[in-house]
């Protein structure tokens, strides 16, 4: 089609964007705490990271990767942190933030279980409760992915790349 073709558009059908509300406008608190909880996170990661044995790059340890991810979030919240006076696009809080503060919460219960009962179980329970939960999926498609997902990552971390992760099996 070229672009001179005429575009034909329901009158019946108005378009998405006239039914978002508008959000409401957060302010300096609102970014100050938007960037100190994933830094508190980041540093929780790290240290937990450092638990689980950082290795090398020639012969990385769990925590490797883990620890990489958390410096990467510091240095983002850092920097939205050092922002928040510029930052003018900023919303507020709203009940939108439950699902990603239940996400935040999940993984800190992961992260405290990897070390104790191996990755697989909680990989699975994490998996089910994000999609199942979160998601709102049906429970064959949360126990399918969530499953099929941990059996992968066995594979390709434990067997194939000899990760030491805390497993199980």
């Amino acid at each position: 089609m070229s672009s001179s073709a005429i575009t034909h558009e329901d009158p019946d059908q108005e378009s998405d964007l006239e039914f978002e509300e508008e959000a409401a406008r957060g302010g300096v608190t609102t970014a100050r705490l938007g960037a100190l909880v994933p830094l508190a996170l980041g540093v929780f990661g790290a240290v937990v990271s450092f638990g689980l044995g950082i290795g090398s790059l020639g012969d990385p340890g769990a925590g490797l990767w883990p620890f990489a991810i958390s410096l990467a979030m510091i240095v983002a919240s850092v920097t939205a942190l050092l922002r928040a006076r510029q930052d003018e696009d900023v919303e507020a809080f709203d009940r939108g933030i439950v699902p990603v503060a239940l996400s935040v919460a999940s993984l800190l219960v992961y992260a405290a279980l990897l070390p104790v009962i191996g990755f697989e179980i909680p990989t699975v329970l994490l998996l089910v409760f994000w999609i199942k939960i979160l998601g709102q999926e049906g429970w064959r498609p949360a126990l399918t992915v969530a499953v099929v997902a941990t059996v992968a990552v066995y594979a390709l971390f434990i067997l194939l790349f000899a990760v030491p992760i805390p497993h199980l099996f």
